[in-house]
């Protein structure tokens, strides 16, 4: 059997035996922290740089025999690349570029993304090698109870007032460096000897979310396209070759992309084959062997992304009797919605979910979710448990939580458990083989 298969056998394995408890419709996939998930990356990172911290490594059939005598490593993130749209991406192009590393001996597997699979918990994982439930930052919109407001995290700014940006909880006096209950992988790593080089676009180099993840970084580089992304960590790594280093690169345009138009567009393809492309030309075909010498290539996403036509919408303005059974709006995602019940009305919502809303939303008990593990497990960050509200709202298939207001809404959406969301690639190369 194919790597790829086992993987997704054991993936979809553990979801029904580990969760069967939650009821979760038959065709969703559930996080799997044990070992083939995106959190276990940084895990396998620190360990092969000479450390360990409590999250499981890989599961050791998906790394084979690459980690030996690897003295530096390259992590790229593609955000919101699905596993199966890179399969349709590679199979549609044989001049792709990554299928020179297939053919040189790479290891490619599906891991899942981390629940909710959105860009703030999913690469706070891999920036830090904890889930969700430990680091705490659990949704693109959160209620965070310590500063009295239900706040969207990409901006920093309270929902009621996002139009108007600028980081309005920074200025108000939050820290973002403060904000996570874990260190991030740059701490994991300093005292290993081992610093982390980053690269990201221009506009996110010094954003609220960069300082909230990125903590203790050598060095911070920005870029303009993915052309360029190629460029600047060829040089990078030139430059540090002689140097125990990690560098991670994150590029940002499948997600943009994949809202705009919807994850099944051919622009999704097109913007994969153009990462592929001067992959190969720019990187691959023009790193020294001096820089390629024990130095491993890892390539993964951080979720996918499902297609969600506006007809899809479930508005909550729609069904005012529910509405009234919460405290406010819906926090979390428009795939992954927490609600905030009133007191004593936590069961006549859940009822009501499951009579009028069953076939278009799946409803859980938030605490069972956590006590269940799709967060994750270990050290619980203190908040968590507030953030997530009283009962979770998963919409079903292709639709999603919706405002009126919203003109143009987004065409591709993630947070939820549908595999197109939660199963992500995973690639590993060493260079000098």
């Amino acid at each position: 059997m194919l790597l790829t298969e086992t993987i997704e056998r054991r993936i979809r394995a553990e979801r029904a035996a580990r969760f069967s408890g939650l009821n979760l419709p038959v065709d969703l996939i559930a996080p799997n922290y044990g070992g083939r998930s995106i959190v276990n990356i940084p895990a396998t990172i620190v360990r092969i740089l000479g450390g360990s911290i409590s999250t499981p490594p890989l599961d050791p059939e998906i790394i084979g025999d690459l980690s030996a005598d690897v003295r530096r490593i390259v992590l790229i993130i593609a955000d919101a690349t699905g596993y199966r749209r890179w399969l349709n991406a590679l199979d549609a192009n044989p001049q792709n570029g990554f299928h020179a590393l297939l053919r040189a001996g790479a290891r490619f597997a599906p891991l899942t993304s981390t629940f909710p699979s959105t860009t703030t918990a999913a690469l706070t994982a891999l920036w830090s090698g904890y889930t969700p439930a430990e680091h705490g930052f659990v949704g693109y919109q959160l209620f965070l109870r310590e500063y009295g407001v239900r706040a969207e995290m990409i901006g920093f700014n309270p929902v009621a007032t996002r139009e108007l940006g600028g980081e309005q909880l920074v200025k108000a006096g939050m820290e973002p460096e403060k904000f996570l209950a874990v260190p991030s992988l740059p701490q994991t790593l300093e005292p290993l000897g081992a610093p982390v080089y980053q690269l990201i676009e221009q506009p996110y180099v010094k954003s609220a979310l960069s300082r909230v993840q990125i903590r203790g970084a050598r060095e911070t580089y920005g870029f303009v396209t993915s052309s360029d992304l190629w460029v600047t960590l060829r040089d990078v790594v030139e430059a540090r070759r002689a140097e125990r280093a990690l560098f991670v690169a994150y590029w940002s345009a499948v997600d943009t992309i994949s809202h705009t138009y919807g994850p099944s567009s051919d622009a999704v393809t097109a913007e994969i084959d153009n990462l592929a492309y001067s992959f190969e030309r720019e990187f691959l075909r023009r790193l020294s062997p001096a820089a390629r010498a024990g130095t491993l290539f890892l390539l993964t996403a951080d979720h996918g992304q499902i297609d969600t036509p506006k007809e899809r919408a479930v508005y909550l303005t729609d069904y005012p009797e529910l509405r009234e059974q919460l405290l406010m709006d819906f926090a979390g995602e428009a795939r992954a919605a927490y609600l905030y019940c009133r007191n004593g009305e936590i069961d006549a919502a859940r009822d009501y979910i499951s009579a009028r809303l069953g076939d278009k939303v799946f409803g859980i008990d938030s605490r069972a979710a956590l006590d269940a593990g799709l967060f994750g497990s270990g050290n619980i960050a203190p908040e968590v448990k507030h953030r997530i509200g009283d009962l979770l709202a998963l919409p079903i298939s292709d639709h999603y939580w919706g405002y009126r207001e919203d003109k143009k809404p987004m065409l591709g959406r993630h947070g939820g458990l549908a595999e197109s969301e939660m199963l992500v690639p995973f690639i590993a190369a060493r260079l000098d083989a």
